[in-house]
């Protein structure tokens, strides 16, 4: 049976995300990622899952759940096959870790609503057939990857986002979105914890587009076969 780690980098929705990526036959173990021994106790995983936080992977490098993540994920490149698949921070965190940008979203503000993914040209979809499929995601982010490390691939964009969903060296994945969040999620979840950052108008326009259907099947497909598979 294969081992897997959730690295938790807040507490919002960690057994919905363990579910929303776990498969049939797998033993998932959740790790905190600020813990004492942190490195010692993720080592020998045959795949992670790191989840989002309030974090940044600029601002909060040095304090101890940023670089103990960044450091594991620099590790597991360098002294390991295992895949990786990094949800919003943990997509962040694996562009900074290889040697990409991590900044402020292009707009400047806080990104909370919806986003249609727009696939890359150049993912192929005889190579990623979830790319023939629509995918939408609840966003929620203040800083996005800028800039993609070496030997990545991009497989996915949005109006806000350019870097929305890629892929480095085959087996470490970054979504930006959520694709664990189902649109009841977003609400009820999501909206509250950020509400304080919006005026009355642009709470209207948050509001509008949590109303959109999120189509997240696609995205999902791909991060759970990069953890089976060990590579997409």
């Amino acid at each position: 049976m294969k081992r897997f780690a959730l690295i938790c980098c807040s507490d919002l929705g960690l057994d919905l995300l363990s579910s929303t990526f776990r498969s049939e036959g797998q033993q998932w173990t959740h790790l905190l990622a600020d813990a004492e021994h942190f490195a010692a106790s993720a080592h020998g995983y045959d795949g992670y899952l790191i989840s989002g936080s309030m974090r940044s992977v600029v601002d909060d490098a040095a304090t101890p759940s940023v670089a103990n993540v960044l450091a594991l994920i620099r590790d597991v490149h360098a002294n390991s096959n295992a895949p990786i698949l990094g949800i919003c921070f943990g997509s962040q965190a694996i562009a900074a870790a290889l040697g990409g940008r991590v900044s402020q979203n292009p707009s400047g503000r806080f990104r909370l609503g919806v986003d249609e993914l727009r696939w890359s040209e150049a993912a192929d979809p005889l190579r990623w057939p979830e790319t023939l499929r629509g995918a939408t995601l609840a966003q929620s982010h203040g800083e996005c990857v800028t800039e993609l490390p070496s030997h990545s691939e991009l497989l996915a964009s949005s109006a806000t986002t350019p870097h929305e969903v890629f892929l480095v060296h085959d087996r470490f994945l970054g979504v930006q979105g959520h694709p664990e969040a189902d649109s009841k999620t977003f609400r009820e979840s999501f909206m509250p914890l950020h509400r304080s950052l919006f005026d009355l108008n642009q709470w209207q326009a948050v509001e509008d587009e949590s109303k959109q259907p999120l189509m997240r099947e696609a995205v999902i497909s791909l991060g759970r076969r990069l953890l089976a598979d060990g590579r997409l």
